[in-house]
């Protein structure tokens, strides 16, 4: 049998759209025509829920139709609008049914309005999906791949079992179907553009449509593709209940009200034409949001229309900003952290942070918050290097590799893919690989990580040595050498094979060595101070070798000497090979 035929079998049918309420590509699905005992039976084991419901035609007759979905939510609002209602349905709950079987919006508000528009994929993709596919639908080609593959498979697996010549293919297949659709399960995040309000914005780059740029993702903690709505609407809900009011040491909003009212352009609710402001006093920081935003953003979306205009919050901003209040995560302990702050005490020392001060800086977030913060800024401003696609040999660069298969954080819920990040140096010629949970960590502040799969710690000083970042507090280099008389500085720095190290100092102790560590805090060198001059200048020059003379790999290495008080004073130097 073709598998175009499988199209008009009634078993293949329910198998098909089973399969994919079962990966979460259709939210709720609905069958219209009778099944037995034993299909029924069979479904629940896909963990799909299933309800009868009654329908009404104009004549009064009943159509019992049956609903199932992995999401009992979805089955009581479905029940609510439609259970014992008549077949003829208004536009509004036309909306509601295409929200609940993950039909795109623009496809659902063009049928509405203009019923079976031509479009260019009629009898090739379009025989694939449930929802007819409007003119120039922008999310409607990003699903063709998905239910392709299910479709494949369906396809594959309903062969098979007819070749075995079983009286009850629809058994044999599920047999056969039931190991993959544990295997295979979709993640909701990356499929929330399919149950998308209509407030909803398309946003320039954003490669999955999920309304998230890849750079937000790694922001936010959803990387490779996430919820938008959750997070906006989690967002709107801080924001509420920042006191209103200044605070010197908290996060808080002061209203700037104006005269006059906004229509929203989605649903004509009017909002005030004026703004708020969030205040971070510890940071100072601040952003302005306007009230239409905050409308937009209870609907789940972070771009709002005021007035034919489109704009978009910056999240960046909005997240560092409201970090005080990310706490969550550090629910998870770090190993070796005196301070439970989120960093262990090597990377304490350093990060030139306090071992046993938590909140070194006093900017309203602890150290390991601080130090995570600065990285996922670092990391979320790189390229996203796609399979098939070429990566550069000149800048650093993400590789993700997602799987068919999703985890759970253990302290938030939110559904993450399984598969891995690399982070690739190409002129270090050095990566660091570690799964997608310890992104969505990162950005909450912690660099342990504990999903249902993956659980582990990433490593901040390789990290930071990977992506070239110093974010030890060298701004107080100068005032530190002043005090104690002492100036150092590098040339070539970065430098690739030999680099020259000069320094004056009238506080120099007599038998000091300038000391050369890696960033794991190993030592890797002693330079004895050689050449000297009558106004205490000093010269000592480094070949990139350890003590055993073997060239040290390209990275990040701090220069270390003692003042004749005992203080020490550093410098750090860029090696690329």
């Amino acid at each position: 049998m073709k598998k175009g035929s499988f199209l008009h079998d009634q078993n293949f049918q329910l198998l098909y759209i089973a399969l994919l309420t079962s990966r979460k590509v259709k939210p709720l699905s609905r069958w219209e025509k009778p099944i037995g005992y034993r299909e029924k039976h069979t479904l629940k084991k896909f963990d799909l829920v299933v309800e009868p419901i009654t329908r009404y035609c104009e004549n009064g007759k009943k159509i019992e139709e049956l609903i199932f979905s992995k999401s009992s939510r979805h089955l009581a609002i479905y029940i609510r609008y439609f259970d014992h209602k008549p077949l003829m349905i208004t536009p509004e709950q036309r909306k509601v049914e295409g929200f609940l079987f993950g039909y795109p919006s623009c496809c659902v508000e063009n049928f509405i309005h203009n019923g079976y528009t031509r479009n260019i994929y009629i009898d090739k993709e379009q025989k694939l999906l449930f929802h007819w596919i409007c003119p120039n639908c922008r999310i409607s080609p990003s699903l063709f791949p998905i239910y392709r593959s299910i479709f494949d498979e369906c396809s594959e697996l309903y062969g098979s079992a007819h070749d075995l010549h079983d009286k009850s293919p629809f058994l044999k297949f599920f047999r056969k179907a039931l190991p993959y659709a544990a295997a295979l399960t979709f993640s909701l995040g990356t499929l929330s553009h399919l149950h998308a309000d209509l407030h909803w914005v398309p946003v320039p780059g954003d490669d999955d449509n999920d309304f998230l740029t890849n750079s937000e993702e790694l922001i936010t903690g959803v990387f490779p593709s996430g919820e938008t709505h959750t997070i906006a609407q989690n967002n709107k809900a801080i924001i509420d209940s920042l006191p209103r009011g200044v605070s010197a040491n908290s996060c808080y909003v002061i209203e700037h009200p104006a005269y006059g009212f906004y229509n929203c352009p989605i649903c004509g609710e009017a909002h005030n034409m004026g703004y708020v402001t969030v205040h971070n006093p510890m940071h100072e920081l601040e952003i302005d949001i306007p009230y239409m935003a905050l409308h937009f953003m209870e609907h789940g979306s972070f771009s709002y229309i005021i007035e034919d205009d489109t704009t978009r919050i910056d999240i960046a901003l909005l997240n560092k900003t409201i970090a005080p209040l990310d706490t969550l995560h550090h629910a998870l302990a770090t190993p070796d952290d005196t301070d439970n702050d989120g960093l262990n005490n090597t990377a304490e020392q350093y990060f030139d942070m306090e071992i046993d001060n938590p909140f070194t800086h006093n900017i309203g977030i602890d150290d390991g918050h601080e130090v995570a913060q600065a990285l996922i800024e670092n990391i979320s401003i790189l390229p996203v290097i796609h399979l098939g696609s070429t990566p550069p040999t000149d800048s650093i660069y993400i590789d993700p590799q997602s799987v068919l298969g999703v985890e759970d954080c253990t302290i938030c819920g939110r559904t993450q893919n399984m598969g891995t990040a690399t982070i690739h140096n190409p002129l270090q010629g050095t990566s660091m690989t570690f799964p997608f949970m310890g992104f969505h960590y990162m950005s909450h502040g912690r660099f342990v990580y504990d999903g249902t799969t993956n659980q582990g710690e990433i490593d901040p000083i390789a990290l930071c040595v990977l992506l070239e970042m110093d974010l030890a507090a060298i701004d107080e280099l100068p005032e530190i050498a002043h005090k104690f008389g002492y100036h150092v500085m590098s040339f070539p720095n970065p430098f690739n094979s030999v680099t020259t190290i000069s320094f004056e100092t009238a506080n120099l102790h007599k038998s000091t060595q300038m000391e050369i560590y890696n960033m794991k805090g190993q030592k890797v060198k002693s330079l004895y101070i050689v050449t000297a001059s009558q106004n205490l200048q000093f010269t000592v020059t480094w070949d990139g070798t350890d003590a055993h003379g073997k060239a040290v790999p390209s990275g990040i290495y701090l220069l270390k000497a003692d003042t004749e008080n005992s203080d020490e004073v550093f410098q750090k130097i860029v090696l690329i090979r």
